[in-house]
């Protein structure tokens, strides 16, 4: 089972690598010595009985006395005889294999190698001229199998040691930056911010990890930036919640204690009825605003005329337009708009903007709205005469709350989300809804497309 830490996965993978390496080192590089070895000790027993057998014969038994000495008693030098009827080979106490003697006494030259008993041994025979053979014997029987794979098993397990030692090392160096990040990333979860400005992670010198901390300052920074956005939102709509509220419970604490004489009962009826209209517009805009952020806004697209949505529109804000001194005006191409859309959700979005304009228009003022057919699609403008946006105003113009917080006190604002709702529903109906910076006053933007 391979461990749960990153660290403890790291040192068992290096583990598991050091070995499977080690096996295959030591199978090929087994083989590979073994047989160097014994080619090379054949070469130093050949060289040595060539050298003997070219001797003088005073010197021969002192030149065999030394290769044995020097050889630490591994090689015996032997000469037979060329008038020995026999096959022994004096000087020689190993005792040869029958083969081994039968070989000698019948070639000239001999290179084998045999196994006698648990020995293994290489024999060279060089002939003499003259007559007779000068036969060298050596036992490597370390070079079998069992001696050397003990060396490489003690190799192979000092190598294990030292890769696990440095899979620690590397586990942890590699473990530690993660684990501080992913205690970081917990106090996130938990509702905490800036951890990463309070309790900084040291820099890391792996891309992933250096990654990973990017990431997690950036998530830090936009969930800071969200619930602060979000905490100043429901700030904002508190108050206007609150306000409408303090006028209807007045005139229903007024109504309850006999205060309201008969002949404002019409009048406090219409400010009641008023005041609960807000608050219920006030509801409608949270809800749709819940909606589209859940992303289970419903949309019914059928084929219709453009110009019947903007004419039910100018129709349904006409007596809000005459209660501020404002006209709102229809233009639309005589032969009508036609495009497959959702007309009630486009009649939602068109309120929102209408509502938004004739809050700003002056007195006098007129809303034009106005739908021409273009090759992108059918391009709808909602225009007023208020006093527009300024070039700073624009990339907040659709964010909830932006343009209520910044003009509070210099016009007439309300809850700031009916721009937002807009645009989301234009993003929704697969449209584009933009601001033209080329006229005066406000001025919408909405292209439908064909399909």
């Amino acid at each position: 089972m391979m461990p749960r830490t990153l660290a403890g996965r790291i040192v068992a993978t290096t583990v598991a690598v050091a070995v499977i390496a080690v096996l295959a080192v030591s199978v090929v590089g087994f083989q590979l010595i073994r047989q160097q070895s014994i080619a090379q000790s054949r070469f130093a027993l050949r060289t040595a009985a060539q050298a003997v057998a070219i001797a003088s014969a005073p010197s021969r038994s002192r030149l065999i006395a030394r290769i044995e000495q020097e050889s630490g008693g591994r090689l015996e030098i032997g000469v037979r005889s060329g008038a020995a009827t026999g096959a022994g080979v004096s000087g020689i106490a190993i005792a040869l294999p029958p083969r081994a003697l039968r070989q000698i006494a019948a070639s000239k030259r001999l290179d084998l190698r045999v196994l006698d008993g648990s020995r293994t041994l290489l024999i060279v025979s060089v002939p003499v001229s003259g007559g007779g053979a000068v036969v060298a014997v050596e036992d490597v029987s370390i070079l079998r199998s069992g001696p050397l794979l003990w060396r490489f098993l003690v190799a192979a397990g000092i190598g294990l040691v030292v890769a696990a030692g440095l899979g620690l090392l590397v586990g942890r160096l590699i473990a530690r930056p993660l684990a501080a990040l992913a205690e970081r990333a917990g106090l996130l979860a938990s509702g905490a911010r800036g951890v990463l400005e309070d309790r900084p992670v040291p820099p890391h010198a792996v891309t992933e990890v250096a990654d990973i901390h990017a990431a997690l300052a950036e998530l830090d920074a936009a969930l800071a930036q969200a619930e602060g956005s979000r905490r100043e939102f429901l700030l904002s709509i508190s108050h206007e919640l609150r306000t409408p509220l303090a006028a209807i419970r007045g005139y229903a604490d007024a109504l309850a204690d006999g205060l309201i004489a008969p002949s404002d009962t019409t009048r406090v009826g219409g400010i009641l009825s008023a005041e609960t209209e807000r608050l219920d517009g006030f509801v409608r805009d949270l809800l749709a605003l819940a909606r589209l952020e859940a992303d289970d806004f419903v949309l019914s697209p059928v084929v219709f005329d453009i110009a019947s949505v903007l004419r039910d529109t100018a129709r349904a804000w006409e007596a809000r337009a005459r209660a501020v001194g404002a006209l709102v005006d229809v233009r639309t191409d005589p032969g009508g708009v036609t495009v497959h859309s959702d007309p009630h959700r486009l009649r939602q979005l068109l309120d929102g903007l209408v509502e938004n304009a004739l809050r700003v228009s002056p007195q006098g003022g007129t809303v034009r709205l106005s739908a021409v057919a273009q090759p992108e699609g059918a391009v709808v403008r909602v225009d007023d005469d208020g006093p527009g946006f300024a070039p700073g105003d624009l990339p907040a113009v659709f964010v909830r709350g932006a343009l209520r917080d910044r003009y509070a006190g210099e016009r007439p604002v309300a809850t700031g989300l009916g721009l937002s709702i807009a645009k989301r529903l234009a993003e929704r109906l697969g449209a584009a809804l933009t601001v033209d910076e080329t006229t005066r006053g406000g001025s919408f933007v909405l292209t439908v497309p064909w399909r």
